[in-house]
């Protein structure tokens, strides 16, 4: 004989399975960003141009701003930009890509 009450089993359906979903989609995002921004940031390489890493980053789906000459931070969204890449460019030229982790 089970002691829950269908209201009970309802109610706890309604609330547990998306706090359950919530933990594991945040902890899975968690837990894969800095292996997925790090294939990433290898992929950026040295003597693209500012028009091919700007097509990169709308493949990649990359958050971020490049300028012609100076340091551009390209975050992960699903990250929260807490895993990142950061891309030095002289001249709109791509000098060096690699893994930055905001903490």
């Amino acid at each position: 004989m089970s002691l829950m009450t269908p209201l009970a089993k309802g109610l706890g359906v309604l609330f547990g399975l998306p706090a359950i979903l919530a933990v594991v989609f945040f902890s899975y995002f968690t837990v894969t960003s800095a292996d997925r921004m790090k294939a990433v940031c290898s992929q950026v390489s040295a003597g693209m141009t500012r028009a091919q890493l700007n097509a990169f980053i709308t493949d990649k789906r990359l958050d971020g701003f490049l300028t012609d000459g100076g340091v551009s931070i390209l975050g992960d969204v699903k990250s929260y930009g807490r895993h990142s890449c950061k891309v030095t460019l002289v001249a709109g030229v791509v000098t060096v890509a690699e893994y930055l982790l905001a903490d």
